[in-house]
């Protein structure tokens, strides 16, 4: 999958129609019995319908041309009762095959979605969120329509066109040999057509997609877009990428709907071939008028799953598409695989060396973020990480976390290469909170426990009365049971449930990326005795701007120019006057 904007295609993907069509059957092999006994009832519908012509010619060349009026009305009778259970039949198929493409569609939803949750950063970082959405949600949804369509209409339809072929033939070859002179044409006709329809398809899908990315990126933006009164302006953007999804619609719809034209001229062809053939017959008295009658449903009969097909395809193709592009997200593979033998740490002491370490990010792979770097952190040390805006502290932190990989070089924690440790071992021994407090659909309580589900109502309730939140959160409406959404939470209230939320967790290593950026100063005062507590004898990683907040660190790690130029405490570093220096002078000049 390709890096690329809101309003950008994304690369359309590789694969082939015969390829997509094939592995989403395969998802079917399930079901196989249950679509085993979808196609027994359509087959029997099929016969069912090709039978009625027969009845229609004995009613009118035996009963009615023979008087014979009890023969008619039996005639009529087995023909309602035909009928009436070819629908029962109908609703049967219709419920179970219902049944099967949701069940799929399910199974296929889960896989793509359990893939994109293994992905790494760089996934979401190179694409917009809404893009993401639009294949889980839209694109997936299609497989439902294309599964049923397959099974219902596909499959039925064929075998109808079988039985009826082979039934006109038993009736008169002469004349169906005749009514399928058209053949050729319609072939022909649809080959062409079909060939050239499915890229204009993946064309419609992938501008689908940008109206959803365009639209979260907006929406998440709001405040900014209403700040600026710049809706003119988003409505002016979101008109011309609509105008291309209708553009591109519309473009895909003509050139299918020309198979309508084909379908027309070929049936046309058809009837007056049927026609002249029989009149021959007629003349040499080889053919009655009920089996002209019956042959001429027949060919009615013949051009209904013809027609069918064709619509079939205008949505198939469309449908292809939209599989393609949820499969490409199935078999998107993260840079950041966990090793078939990877190794656990039992009781995480904190330690980490970074040993040689360069990093490039994958869209930049020849811009070095980090060069070389090499550092040992001991057991329960507090590290700041500061320096200009790009110079790589956050890479450093994420690189801890292994967020990434290093392009040379390795990061270990105790020992162990973060590359061979297994991720949730890793993820139990360090944690990270960023300025971007997360708290998701939920209460309160089921916020601070997210790390750790099974922790008890007490335990929550400890480490909230330690960075002392408890009876803010008490005083709300209904206390730890609150949801997020009606809280109306601060900024600063927010970072403090996830600082509570990381507590519980109980990390040997902390990550904390400008965890104090985005808050007034009198939430970063409680916010700042809550880290104080937090990083109480944990491997502790401060990434600020605000040297304010890390003057009791340990050590502090001046990050310039793609390496550590400066390793001290504070007041060494102030002596020195060096970088640090400058950092601390120019921010408190005033």
């Amino acid at each position: 999958m390709s890096v690329n904007r809101s309003n950008v295609d994304e690369r359309r993907n590789e694969y082939r129609k015969k390829d997509i069509f094939v592995r989403t059957m395969g998802y079917m092999k399930e079901y196989r019995w249950r679509v085993a006994f979808v196609v027994l009832v359509m087959m029997v519908s099929s016969v069912i319908l090709t039978v009625l012509p027969f009845l229609t010619r004995h009613a009118v060349d035996v009963d009615i041309a023979g008087g014979d009026m009890e023969g008619l009305v039996d005639t009529v009778l087995l023909y309602v009762a035909l009928v009436v259970v070819w629908w029962i039949l109908y609703v049967v198929r219709v419920h179970v095959m219902s049944r099967v493409s949701n069940g799929v569609v399910l199974r296929i939803r889960d896989e793509a979605f359990s893939n994109v949750e293994r992905l790494g950063l760089q996934f979401f970082d190179s694409r917009p969120t809404g893009k993401i959405l639009s294949r889980l949600v839209g694109d997936v949804s299609s497989l439902n329509n294309m599964l049923k369509q397959v099974v219902t209409s596909l499959v039925p339809n064929l075998f109808f066109l079988l039985v009826i072929v082979i039934a006109m033939f038993i009736m008169d070859p002469l004349l169906a040999a005749g009514a399928f002179t058209c053949l050729p044409v319609i072939v022909t006709g649809a080959f062409a057509i079909m060939g050239r329809t499915y890229p204009r398809w993946q064309t419609y899908r992938h501008k689908q997609s940008n109206i959803a990315g365009y639209s979260h990126e907006l929406f998440d933006g709001i405040k900014v877009v209403q700040s600026f009164c710049a809706e003119k302006e988003c409505r002016d953007a979101f008109e011309r990428i609509n105008d291309e999804v209708q553009s591109t619609w519309t473009s895909a719809v003509r050139l299918s709907d020309t198979i309508g034209i084909v379908i027309d001229v070929s049936q046309g062809i058809g009837y007056a071939m049927l026609f002249l053939v029989a009149m021959f017959l007629l003349g040499d008295g080889g053919a009655g008028v009920g089996q002209l009658i019956a042959f001429t449903s027949y060919i009615s009969l013949f051009w209904q799953p013809i027609r069918a097909l064709a619509n079939m395809y205008n949505q198939l193709g469309n449908d292809l598409a939209g599989a393609g592009r949820v499969f490409e997200l199935i078999d998107e593979k993260s840079p950041i695989r966990e090793a078939c033998d990877a190794d656990d740490i039992d009781g995480c002491e904190g330690r980490v060396d970074f040993e040689h370490v360069t990093f490039s990010y994958p869209d930049e792979p020849d811009v070095n973020v980090l060069e070389d770097l090499s550092f040992t952190v001991h057991k329960g040390q507090r590290i700041a990480l500061v320096g200009p805006t790009g110079a790589g502290k956050t890479t450093i932190a994420n690189l801890i976390c292994r967020f990434y990989d290093p392009v040379e070089g390795h990061v270990l924690i105790d020992g162990h290469d973060v590359a061979r440790l297994s991720n949730r071992s890793l993820r139990r021994s360090v944690v990270v909170m960023t300025q971007d407090s997360c708290l998701f659909t939920g209460t309160i309580g089921q916020n601070i426990a997210y790390g750790r589900p099974d922790a008890s109502q007490e335990e929550i309730r400890r480490v909230c009365r330690a960075l002392g939140i408890d009876d803010m959160i008490c005083s709300l409406e209904s206390g730890y049971d609150t949801m997020v959404d009606r809280a109306r939470l601060s900024a600063g209230q927010r970072q403090l449930v996830a600082l509570a939320r990381t507590l519980l967790a109980d990390p040997a290593i902390l990550v904390l990326d400008e965890a104090t950026s985005s808050i007034d100063t009198g939430s970063e005062i409680l916010v700042q005795k809550g880290i104080g507590l937090l990083s109480r004898g944990r491997t502790s990683f401060i990434v600020a701007h605000r040297l304010s907040t890390i003057r009791s660190c340990d050590r502090i790690f001046v990050v310039q120019d793609r390496r550590i130029v400066e390793d001290g405490s504070h007041q060494e570093l102030m002596e020195r006057k060096g970088a640090y220096w400058h950092l601390y002078m120019s921010q408190f000049a005033d």
